[in-house]
């Protein structure tokens, strides 16, 4: 099992702008790319790079408690992702035995590629408009501004977004900017240890409610 020493060398090998060049990267997956799969996979790196960023604040053991706990919800989310998978299949088979004619499939996004990337570059333009602006309480410029960038990032991709677990992960985009600029304030360790929970509840409320079955789906299936 790996140690905190394993950790620290792990964290210390990752430079500046691999930090930055990743956090800027997993917000374009989870705001572009409707495929569940690298979705997840840019959540959990943010959550490893916002990890790295927090233990210059905090002590590296805490800062590790968030790194676990956003396993914990890529666990929840993979197992969601793969029965919200399976679901659609069992329909299909279904509607071929009934011979039913079903609406066609709702996108994970409500609007398509080129107006996301307008909105993509609108994040891009706030987060240079902000922190060039003002600084919340004189809080670090770098901290500020990677806080502002997930939490911009998180908030446009829930408007974007009608897929519940893309939702999820961009509420978790939020709290982890949200996290970073507070932590960079004020290293109140009960703020920390909130965020931590709110996290793990926000994964366990969207896994149900993303394997609950739509209104038209428990239509079909009280008339079959």
């Amino acid at each position: 099992m790996p140690s905190l020493d394993d950790l620290a060398r792990a964290f210390a090998a990752v430079s500046a702008i691999e930090l930055l060049a990743g956090l800027f990267v997993s917000v374009l997956v989870v705001m572009l790319i409707p495929d569940w799969r690298l979705s997840l996979a840019a959540l959990a790196a943010q959550y490893f790079f916002v990890a790295i960023l927090l233990s210059a604040l905090i002590p590296l053991q805490i800062a590790a408690v968030r790194l676990i706990a956003g396993c914990l919800v890529a666990v929840m989310f993979f197992v969601t992702a793969r029965r919200a998978d399976a679901r659609p299949r069992r329909q299909s088979q279904a509607r071929a035995r009934i011979q039913w004619s079903d609406e066609p499939a709702r996108g994970v996004f409500w609007m398509n590629l080129p107006f996301r990337m307008v909105a993509f570059v609108l994040v891009i333009l706030s987060v240079i408009a902000l922190s060039g602006q003002f600084v919340l309480l004189s809080a670090p410029t770098p901290f500020w501004v990677i806080g502002l960038w997930l939490a911009l990032g998180g908030l446009m991709t829930i408007a974007l977004t009608r897929d519940a677990l893309k939702l999820g992960m961009s509420l978790l985009f939020f709290t982890s900017g949200f996290g970073v600029i507070y932590l960079s304030i004020d290293n109140s360790l009960l703020i920390y240890a909130l965020l931590v929970i709110s996290d793990l509840v926000i994964a366990l409320a969207v896994s149900h409610i993303a394997t609950v079955p739509t209104q038209s789906e428990g239509r079909r299936r009280g008339e079959a």
